[in-house]
């Protein structure tokens, strides 16, 4: 009787793993496809040739960039915005390199430097920025990030609605070298995007992509120098009553991590800030007072940072089940050949090209557990109070 309650409990434990993982990366997608069927409304915008907005403060932060600036504020300059309604600022965190002269260049232009004397980070950056800010809508963006033209005034034509209080839009991460890494980010991205399709239908988005989205500037409060400013915002907005939409019409492009290991080290920053807003703003997850977005910030950000947890919950009590042999014996030898293969694909790869397997498919599932083991370094770098300000893009790596 005991042996078999054993049992029962690690069945019950592998299914919980399962399920949650499952729920993480497919059960809440699709759940939230049907739940954008029965939006509330549409979010109402007026056509590409109504006047314009008004002045939009574009706000590019900067560190080492000599590489992308100029071609960003060149990107930027020539919008389908009108030039006068432009107030270009970029905020310089102790640059080294020729980051400030570039930006003064285009002083002519209309672009304000600000330039912060020691390295603070992103954050106490933006809310310099936001100080000096002339605009009643702010577009917030990477030094890096290419927008097609019609980009900046897509995303102030949403604020035609006086309900919408941030819109975000998506990045398309482009080929390089480093293909593999773009190809898996990318299809990482276009769940993102649906899932945020369907949060925006509601109004509910959960975060924002920080290269490409934009807010009112009397909804922006000041940020802890440790918060992930394209978190926290949206959480802000919707705390004061306002909505948070997804432009579908609105995408960047960039380059994507160099390799693996600097998208880990991303990963691993974005969840130990992420989950430090989780904790700051824990009363969003209160249903009785948000409904319907404490549903999607539980299911886009708690769940899916339980997942590697969910992993290996399952794993461990996948090998104990497999000593009694049966079917689960069976998955466990599958589970142990799958990882098998991923290994001898990733050791063959630095010897000779893969021609003859399913590559990508080893990649993603390669991607897929780095990224988990990401999101466990984001976890203990949480727990043990370590926080993260500043930190070293590929593009300025020495």
């Amino acid at each position: 009787m005991i042996l078999m309650s054993g049992v029962s409990l690690l069945v019950a434990a592998f299914w919980i793993g399962v399920c949650g993982t499952f729920y993480a990366y497919l059960g809440f997608p699709a759940l939230v496809a049907l739940l954008a069927r029965r939006k509330r409304g549409p979010i109402t915008t007026v056509g590409a040739d109504a006047a314009p907005a008004g002045l939009v403060t574009i706000v590019i932060p900067a560190y080492n960039e000599e590489e992308s600036l100029q071609a960003k504020i060149v990107n930027v300059l020539n919008a389908d915005y009108p030039r006068d309604l432009l107030d270009i600022i970029v905020v310089s965190d102790a640059s080294t390199d020729r980051t400030d002269d570039i930006a003064r260049a285009f002083e002519a232009d209309g672009v304000r430097l600000v330039v912060q004397p020691t390295r603070k980070g992103k954050t106490a950056g933006l809310n310099r920025a936001l100080g000096l800010a002339r605009g009643a809508i702010v577009v917030f963006t990477d030094a890096n990030a290419e927008y097609p033209p019609s980009t900046i005034g897509t995303l102030a034509r949403y604020f035609c609605n006086p309900r919408v209080g941030l819109v975000t839009g998506y990045t398309k991460y482009t080929l390089t070298d480093t293909g593999d890494v773009a190809e898996v980010t990318n299809l990482y991205t276009s769940l993102e995007r649906m899932i945020k399709r369907g949060e925006g239908s509601w109004g509910c988005c959960v975060g924002a992509d920080g290269a490409i989205f934009a807010m009112r500037r009397s909804l922006y409060r000041t940020l802890l120098e440790d918060d992930i400013n394209d978190f926290v915002l949206p959480l802000r907005v919707i705390d004061q009553g306002y909505e948070c939409v997804f432009a579908d019409d609105a995408f960047c492009s960039e380059s994507p991590g160099k390799s693996v290991d600097s998208e880990f080290r991303r990963q691993s920053r974005i969840t130990n800030r992420t989950l430090r807003a989780l904790w700051r703003n824990a009363h969003l997850c209160d249903p009785f007072r948000f409904p319907a977005f404490s549903f999607f910030l539980f299911s886009h950000k708690v769940v899916r940072f339980l997942v590697p947890m969910f992993l290996m919950l399952s794993a461990v009590s996948l090998v104990l089940l497999a000593l009694t042999g049966g079917a689960y014996l069976v998955a466990a030898v599958g589970v142990s050949l799958a990882i098998a293969l991923v290994a001898l694909s990733k050791a063959v790869s630095s010897i000779m090209p893969l021609r003859f397997t399913p590559s990508r498919l080893v990649r993603f599932v390669e991607v897929f557990l780095i990224m988990n083991v990401a999101v466990l370094d984001g976890w203990w770098r949480f727990l043990s109070g370590s926080g993260d300000v500043t930190w070293q893009h590929d593009r300025s790596a020495a």
